[in-house]
């Protein structure tokens, strides 16, 4: 979506969850767990964080170029800039909630007796 000098990222959300759920959801055969990720399966999880960050960054410009937009009198629909923002912040909640969840995950695997 292109207007007046600001865009919004075409991946949004469904980009991000997507990426997520079909990276970390692998099994082996029998049904468990794989021992430990290889180098090229780490390596696709960091892009894929990486790539959801820049999504959500970009979507927080996005919101912020529509704003300035619209306080200099260049916006022409006041719906696309709440969107814009509205989009910006729905992203920013869902990459803080998988950033917690996988801060408790985290700490629950360190918390693990063997």
């Amino acid at each position: 979506m292109q207007s007046n000098g600001f865009s919004l990222p075409t991946s949004g959300i469904q980009g991000i969850t997507t990426g997520i759920t079909s990276k970390i959801g692998r099994l082996d055969e029998a049904g468990s767990v794989s021992d430990a990720p290889t180098a090229e399966q780490a390596k696709g999880f960091q892009s894929l964080l990486a790539d959801a960050i820049g999504s959500v960054n970009e979507a927080q410009d996005g919101a912020k170029k529509a704003t300035e937009s619209l306080m200099t009198g260049k916006a022409e629909s006041l719906h696309e800039v709440q969107i814009a923002g509205a989009k910006a912040e729905i992203m920013m909640k869902l990459t803080t909630t998988v950033t917690s969840k996988l801060a408790q995950a985290t700490t629950q695997l360190f918390q693990m007796q063997v």
